[in-house]
C-alpha cells in the first residue's frame, strides 16, 4: 500500500494505466457526473471522477486484490462490484476466471453492465449480497458509498433494491477469492456465510463502523481466525484526531481486511 497521503495521491498521474490527457480530463470533470474515459487502452464508463481515480489507484496501481490462485481458472465472487473495475482486474489477472458480481444500485449497475457485461465468464447480479432473499432500502450516493446501512450523504436518496442471500451462492462451489465491499452490510453477511468460509481460499472485506451502532470488528476478526485465516489490516480511513473529532454521519472507520490461508 502506498504511503503517499490521500490528498497528494489524488493528483498523481496514473502512469501506464491512463494516458496523461485522459487523466487530466477525468480530473477536471465535474464530480458525481457520468463520464467515459480509457483505462489500459479500453473504454470505461464511470459515475464520479474522484471515485474512478481512487478505485484505479487502489485496484490497478496498488493491487489490493492481487492473489495467487491454485488454478488458472479460479472462481471469484465480487460482492459490491460497483462499475466493474475489480471485475476487469480479476479478468486481467486470470483471463480464464469466472466472476460472479453483485451490485444493487440501479444506476451503477447500468455502468457495470456496460463495462463488463459482455466479458466471457462474468455473471452479473443486480442485487445486494445479503443474509436472505428479500427487498432492502438502499441509499444511493452516486459513487463508491451507496449503502443499505447508512445514508452517507444525508440526502435520503433512497430506493428499493433486490437482495440475494450470498450464502446460497457460496454453497454451490469452492470460491478461490471472495471480495465483500458492501458498505457496512458485511457486519451481518460475514456471520451468515460463516459455515461456507471453509470453502473460501482468499477473503477480502472492507470493514465499516457506523456512529451509534456497535463496532463488530473484534467479532469479525475472531470469526475469520476461527475459520483458519490469517489476516492483514490496512487502508484505514478514520478521523485524524479521533479523541477530538466526531463523525456524525456515514462511517467513522473503514478498513481493508485481507484474509488468507497460512502456507504449509
Amino acid at each position: 500500500m502506498s504511503l503517499i497521503s490521500t490528498a497528494r495521491r489524488r493528483y498523481l498521474p496514473l502512469h501506464g494505466l491512463m494516458a496523461a490527457r485522459d487523466y487530466r480530463r477525468v480530473l477536471a470533470a465535474p464530480p458525481m457526473q457520468v463520464g467515459e474515459t480509457r483505462l489500459l487502452g479500453e473504454p470505461v464508463r464511470y459515475s464520479d471522477n474522484h471515485g474512478l481515480l481512487h478505485s484505479v489507484r487502489e485496484i490497478f496501481q496498488e493491487e489490493v486484490y492481487r492473489f495467487h490462485a491454485k488454478t488458472e481458472a479460479p472462481h471469484i465472487v465480487d460482492a459490491g462490484a460497483n462499475i466493474g473495475l475489480s471485475v476487469r482486474y480479476f479478468k486481467r489477472l486470470y483471463p480464464r476466471a469466472t466472476v460472479v458480481a453483485y451490485e444493487p444500485d440501479p444506476a451503477i449497475f447500468t455502468l457495470l453492465r456496460e463495462n463488463v457485461g459482455g466479458v466471457a465468464g462474468v455473471e452479473l447480479h443486480q442485487a445486494a449480497a445479503w443474509i436472505e432473499d428479500t427487498t432492502l432500502t438502499f441509499y444511493s450516493e452516486g459513487s463508491l458509498a451507496g449503502s443499505t446501512e447508512t445514508d452517507f450523504l444525508g440526502k435520503a436518496q433512497k430506493t428499493e433494491v433486490r437482495a440475494e442471500r450470498l450464502r446460497d451462492r457460496l454453497r454451490e462451489c469452492t470460491c478461490d477469492f471472495l471480495k465483500i465491499d458492501i458498505e457496512g452490510a458485511e457486519n451481518e453477511v460475514l456471520f451468515d456465510i460463516a459455515p461456507e468460509l471453509d470453502q473460501v481460499d482468499h477473503l477480502f472485506f472492507e470493514y465499516h463502523s457506523t456512529p451509534g451502532k456497535p463496532q463488530r470488528l473484534a467479532a469479525l476478526l475472531e470469526l475469520v481466525a476461527a475459520k483458519g485465516f490469517r489476516y492483514i489490516i490496512n487502508g484505514a480511513h478514520a478521523p485524524r484526531l479521533p479523541f477530538v473529532e466526531r463523525i456524525e454521519r456515514g462511517f467513522d472507520l473503514q478498513l481493508n481486511v485481507s484474509c488468507f490461508r497460512p502456507r504449509p
